[in-house]
């Protein structure tokens, strides 16, 4: 298909986009008939015909919102609205109404920005409208009214649960993730973990998908089984849980890619069928998803004290120290053999710089800690300051800047804060900053927010707004920053929202052991959507099992540093 063609496709596409969030039905009979017969006419003659009569388009001015918070689709905060402006304006008028209310309330700006911080208390919690349009001194209007319709959440009630028995579902939950596969064994899967070469699967009949993110999820089980070990060394499933520890760390070690490659011995981000390729990416890869890998080589290190594995961690580092870009970012998304971006902007440079000083904390390096900091400053600069954290995930494809925000690496970016910076007051304002933006964005608090739809246990944390759904391995990364963030500031709250949070994950537990990936239906008292991902499940035991040892080590925690490894 040609550009032009396709360009034309993408407008049509548009156009349609715009009806749809109207609520209008797209169709013919929508359209003026010009329009109606151009679409029925070849595109290209459609574009010589108006090229050959010299035809200037006329398009109608629009109020255009800017800001990190175009696409958000609710808040429990107050949020800041800003707009472009509008040539000749002389004030901008907002008129917004929630579902109870029976008139609309209209505010008159002298400037395109309304931050609705004195009308938030008298809003009710559900759907709430607002337009906005621009005016000129004779309060005519210039444009055509912007609108948005978004929600404004419940938020934290204060009311502080007492904790659950997470030792016992820890236990439950690890019987279910270390159990064998109860569906086909195929011949590429030999006596690997059943979750080696299958990331999701369907918890109550034990149909497994054969797609993986072994770079994503492989580390997850590799912390959660290394770290239920450290804490439970005489339990019964301690020596399956290490014994998978190390067949996973094995499995990364013997399956890379080639050597000659610009990404040579990374390891790859998407398998499926067998094939080490497949789904979004092909045979392209996350790049810094191998940081990841990278801290669970080091973890295997430390338990097995065997050098294969930190010398691994330690080639990841060095490579990812050569392709560092000049701001001291990383792309996106790859093609391994020459290192070409695919995708570039990913917000994601703090997972690299967290195996930087995991690495240095083994042995000093002037290199790592250069790049380490070089990254960390690229963060600083970029989405702390303009809220862009965005490119995280294997299976999502390109999006427009702050259409599918997310939060991973805001939780990652957390505890590197707390851990290189818990004594400095700035870099704690920081860390409680981001956790602001996790809870205004993500965080379900009450089974009443109309944003979402699950009837599930709270508070519970959504993952991105492309997957906008409650899930326990977002709710386990919070709860790891929010003990963090009570370390540092001993503010009771946080570790009161740990608690509460660590508690909605056990009671999303189901009958076979398995946590609640997609939420957990309290009317059904089962997830209404079974397909269930073990490597999430992985993030949720990690963060009990920190939870736990935290709340019983609570009188001497104060004097425990924050570690940046999981």
């Amino acid at each position: 298909m040609s550009e032009k063609k396709q360009n034309i496709r993408k407008a049509g596409h548009s156009r349609r986009s715009f009806l749809g969030h109207a609520g209008l039905a797209v169709g013919a009979a929508l359209l003026p008939v010009d329009l109606a017969r151009a679409e029925r006419r070849d595109p290209g003659h459609i574009l010589k015909q108006a090229d050959e009569k010299k035809e200037k388009v006329r398009f109608e001015v629009n109020l255009i919102q800017t800001g990190w918070n175009t696409y958000s689709p609710r808040y429990v905060y107050a949020p800041l609205w800003t707009w472009e402006p509008i040539k000749g304006a002389a004030a901008y008028m907002v008129s917004f109404a929630d579902a109870k209310d029976t008139k609309a309330r209209t505010i008159r700006l002298d400037k395109p920005e309304y931050h609705m911080e004195n009308d938030w208390q008298r809003i009710h919690t559900g759907p709430v409208d607002i337009i906005a349009w621009a005016v000129d001194a004779d309060d005519k209007p210039l444009c055509s009214a912007w609108r948005r319709r978004f929600h404004k959440s419940p938020g934290f009630d204060g009311k502080a649960q007492e904790p659950l028995n997470w030792k016992e579902s820890i236990e439950r939950s690890m019987a279910y993730l270390l159990a064998p596969a109860r569906d086909k064994v195929e011949p590429f899967e030999g006596d690997m973990p059943r979750s080696c070469w299958s990331c999701c699967e369907e918890s109550i009949s034990g149909q497994r998908r054969l797609m993986a993110f072994p770079a994503l999820h492989h580390p997850s089980f590799i912390f959660a089984y290394l770290n239920y070990a450290r804490q439970f060394p005489d339990s019964r499933q301690t020596p399956t849980a290490l014994k998978q520890a190390k067949q996973y760390g094995d499995w990364l070690l013997a399956n890379r890619l080639p050597a000659n490659w610009r990404c040579g011995l990374f390891p790859f981000s998407t398998i499926e069928q067998g094939r080490t390729e497949g789904y979004i990416e092909g045979k392209n890869i996350t790049l810094f998803r191998a940081a990841r890998v990278g801290e669970a080589m080091v973890a295997l290190y430390r338990h097995f004290n065997d050098k294969k594995y930190l010398d691994y961690a330690r080639h990841i580092a060095n490579v990812f120290v050569e392709l560092q870009e000049e701001d001291g970012s990383w792309p996106y998304r790859v093609n391994p053999r020459d290192g070409k971006t695919v995708e570039a902007y990913t917000s994601n440079a703090v997972s690299p710089a967290r195996l930087f000083g995991i690495l240095e904390e083994i042995e000093p390096n002037a290199k790592y800690t250069a790049s380490r900091e070089k990254a960390i400053e690229w963060v600083m600069n970029n989405p702390v300051n303009n809220s862009r954290w965005q490119g995280m995930y294997e299976d999502i494809g390109v999006r427009a800047p702050f259409q599918n925000l997310e939060h991973w690496d805001t939780n990652e970016m957390i505890r590197y804060l707390i851990h290189y910076g818990q004594t400095n007051p700035d870099s704690v304002k920081i860390a409680e900053k981001l956790n602001r933006y996790i809870e205004d964005q993500f965080v379900m608090w009450q089974p009443t927010d109309t944003c979402v739809t699950n009837h599930c246990p709270t508070p519970t944390v959504m993952e991105q707004y492309t997957c906008y759904v409650p899930m326990e391995v977002h709710t386990g990364m919070w709860i790891m920053s929010l003990l963090a963030l009570h370390r540092a500031t001993r503010n009771k709250d946080y570790l009161t929202k740990a608690i509460n949070a660590g508690n909605a994950i056990v009671k999303a537990q189901q009958k076979t052991g398995a946590y609640s990936t997609w939420g957990f239906d309290v009317r059904f008292g089962r997830p209404l959507l079974t397909m269930d991902w073990p490597g999430c499940n992985a993030v949720a035991v990690s963060a009990l099992l920190q939870l736990d040892h935290y709340i019983r080590s609570l009188h001497t925690s104060q004097a425990e540093p924050q570690a940046l490894y999981y």
